[in-house]
């Protein structure tokens, strides 16, 4: 067992909260097919990544504008085959006050509050999405605007992440980061700076103390 004290959460979502792996995963690999782009060199690098930075960097050019990333974004959210919440990640959130965690995705507005609902989950009081940042991960500047929504230092906050790009965020903040094994091996998250890893959140307690007291069955 690890306890870890901090003053708030902040969670990535696709992937973290909710598996969205195989959804994302499926969408990402028929246009690239479409495109005659190699599907699985754009999967090793997709996750964690804004869609429209993702466009920029392996589609044509007619490709590279925010309508288009909405476009495809509207397409992907509205796929649930294979989506679903992460094992323990209901139960975590429900022992946590609004004023102790916050999302922070490279996924739009529009797609982060529609998986939130698909999985049984009310809208967060906190959200940092695509559009709330100029550099999206793995620049901090994401777990650092969360950080403040929480109106504590990014120090004291506990960052749930599966990416490799997500690990990198937050650690860049100066957050304590938790690995989640969903969508990235293990060797590479801590390679990218998480200090713990789990499978999911079965493994986590939370209880409160001067703050937040999450306990990690590893």
């Amino acid at each position: 067992m690890v306890d870890i004290t901090a003053q708030g959460i902040l969670f990535d979502m696709d992937g973290t909260l909710v598996n969205t792996i195989a959804c994302v995963e499926r969408g990402w690999t028929d246009l690239a097919n479409e495109h005659s782009i190699d599907a699985q060199a754009l999967l090793n690098t997709v996750h964690g990544h804004p869609t429209y930075d993702v466009l920029r960097a392996w589609f044509p050019p007619h490709m590279h504008t925010r309508q288009y990333a909405q476009s495809f974004e509207h397409k992907l959210m509205h796929d649930t085959r294979g989506v679903f919440a992460v094992p323990g990640a209901l139960r975590v959130l429900s022992m946590l006050k609004d004023s102790e965690w916050a999302i922070v995705t490279a996924a739009t507005d529009d797609l982060a509050l529609t998986r939130m609902q698909q999985i049984g989950l009310d809208a967060p009081k906190k959200l940092v999405a695509d559009t709330s940042v100029k550099k999206g991960k793995p620049d901090p500047e994401g777990y650092e605007v969360g950080a403040r929504l929480l109106g504590i230092s990014p120090k004291d906050a506990v960052v749930f992440e599966d990416s490799v790009n997500g690990v990198v965020a937050g650690c860049a903040a100066g957050c304590t980061v938790v690995g989640v094994l969903t969508s990235t091996h293990e060797d590479k998250l801590r390679e990218a700076g998480a200090k713990y890893v789990i499978k999911d959140f079965t493994q986590v307690q939370i209880s409160h103390a001067n703050g937040l007291v999450i306990t990690l069955d590893i």
